[in-house]
């Protein structure tokens, strides 16, 4: 009985390090998907910037587009900002993931240690059982004898 619910642990434990495994996996991919964004928003930012020197440089009485310009800048960079808030945050997650894996593995090992320790207490009782069954069967053919 013992062995089974810790066999039970064992495959719970394993459905569990996939799931986390899967889950990590797929916060790896969100995280490579994010920095292809950050970079194409660094890129957009870049560029806007050199608009923004190139239009100030030329147009200097025009005011209202270099105010426009410096709001496409700001808005770019408060995207930057929050890509970089959810990538850290992807990350947080991951490391936590990784924790959860880890100890989710050694619950497994322990649990795969208790299943031995029982296997092999199982098989000494087995073996103690199989001894004293030939010795009663001894003093049985020994008092009819």
């Amino acid at each position: 009985h013992v062995s089974a619910e810790l066999e039970q642990n064992v495959e719970e434990t394993e459905k569990d390090v996939l799931r986390l495994t899967n889950e990590n996996n797929s916060a790896d991919l969100e995280i490579q998907e994010l920095t292809a964004k950050l970079d194409k928003v660094t890129a957009e930012r870049d560029d806007a910037a050199a608009k923004l020197i190139e239009a100030h440089t030329s147009l200097l009485n025009t005011s209202n587009e270099k105010v426009a310009m410096n709001d496409q800048v700001a808005e770019l960079k408060k995207m930057e900002s929050e890509y970089a808030n959810s990538i850290a945050k992807m990350e947080a997650t991951i490391q936590e993931r990784d924790d959860e894996i880890m100890t989710l593995n050694k619950s497994i090992e322990s649990s795969s240690a208790k299943i031995q320790s029982t296997e092999k207490a199982l098989s000494e009782l087995s073996a103690e059982k199989e001894e004293l069954t030939k010795k009663i069967e001894l003093i049985d053919v020994q008092l009819y004898s």
